[in-house]
């Protein structure tokens, strides 16, 4: 079993650890939470190892929007890296997360459609031509509602947009809110499909793992931000349970308040009593959990899809963190408090 995992996964395991050597790492973090300008920032992403490939790609870097867009850039390109490197049930497992891609660029197309902006695509164009399920050129230079309905026409995006609009427009973030509960549902169908036993069992512990959490916060966030009803918070949950149960579920949904949330949560097999508990506000909980998934499987699973997978999520980490600095650096704020925000809420970091 052992021979079988080398000789099937030894060339798209050293890929992996290749570009996991380009991840920075918390020193780097507090270095750049030290640069005052953005235009300090772009310089960084000019030579970085990970960056300046797809910085030379962009004809002009000058503002947030488009520094950001490089940040993403390289995430997909360094799928598409993975994706050649990987065959048969590797390339099933990986088209899940292909899958969240799409389902996040659609939803920033439908943003910039709402807005009347649109959407650059800039490297997305190369990787997502021709794989996604709806026409990314056309949904990225809609400016309107309608033009974005047009883009994602005959598709289930298109089913389920009309479907929640059935009773008139909606805010921006209701259709997000839609297409995340679509995808984890969704995804969690076509993780079952996979023959692979091995590729299926590392994803169900991952997926399952975030759709619990994801349940959870969004939970917190309804009770702590929006005071919403029971009846309304369980129409709105993930459909699926992985290591909760549907009664802890159920009774989640219904407590009054965060604090009685919390008190189930910590209940659960996710915890009982530790102290990631205590952080159910800012996201730390969920980080953490996902880390602790990320690495057990990997431990479990050394010569597998997994570390694939926990690369793709640590490049999805670094992005949200480089974004957090570079919004840091924008509205000068100090330093200091830059790495307090930024780094504080983060969980395992490459030292």
């Amino acid at each position: 079993m052992l021979v079988d995992g080398l000789l099937e996964y030894s060339g798209l395991t050293a890929k992996t650890k290749a570009m996991r050597g380009r991840l920075l790492n918390r020193e780097r973090y507090e270095s750049l939470a030290e640069y005052e300008t953005v235009g300090d920032f772009i310089a960084f992403l000019r030579e970085a190892e990970a960056y300046a490939p797809i910085y030379a790609s962009h004809e002009e870097i000058a503002h947030r929007g488009q520094v950001e867009a490089v940040l993403h850039d390289s995430l997909y390109a360094d799928y598409q890296k993975l994706y050649r490197f990987a065959h048969g049930a590797q390339r099933q497992g990986l088209d899940i997360i292909f899958f969240r891609y799409e389902v996040n660029v659609l939803k920033t197309c439908l943003e910039g459609a709402m807005t009347g902006g649109g959407y650059s695509l800039g490297y997305l164009e190369l990787i997502f031509d021709g794989h996604a399920s709806f026409d990314v050129g056309r949904a990225a230079e809609a400016k309107s509602f309608e033009e974005f309905l047009l883009a994602v026409k005959d598709t289930d995006y298109e089913k389920l947009i009309n479907r929640m609009s059935g009773h008139g427009r909606l805010p921006y973030g209701d259709y997000a809110f839609g297409l995340d509960v679509y995808y984890y549902e969704t995804a969690w169908k076509q993780v079952k499909r996979i023959r692979d036993a091995k590729v299926r069992r590392i994803l169900e512990i991952l997926l399952g793992t975030e759709i619990d959490w994801q349940n959870i916060m969004w939970m917190y966030r309804f009770k702590r931000f929006y005071r919403m009803k029971p009846a309304d918070i369980g129409a709105r949950l993930i459909p699926v349970c992985w290591r909760l149960k549907k009664s802890e579920l159920r009774r989640m949904a219904e407590t009054e308040s965060p604090e009685e949330l919390k008190a189930i949560v910590e209940r659960t097999s996710y915890f009982k009593g530790k102290e990631a508990a205590a952080a159910l506000g800012d996201e730390t909980a969920f980080r953490k959990m996902m880390e602790h998934s990320y690495e057990s499987v990997c431990r479990k699973y050394p010569m597998s899809l997994a570390p694939v997978l926990q690369y793709l999520y640590d490049k999805e980490q670094e992005i949200d963190l480089l974004t957090s600095i570079l919004e840091g650096i924008r509205y000068q704020l100090p330093a200091r408090e830059i790495k307090e925000l930024a780094l504080s809420s983060q969980g395992r970091r490459r030292t």
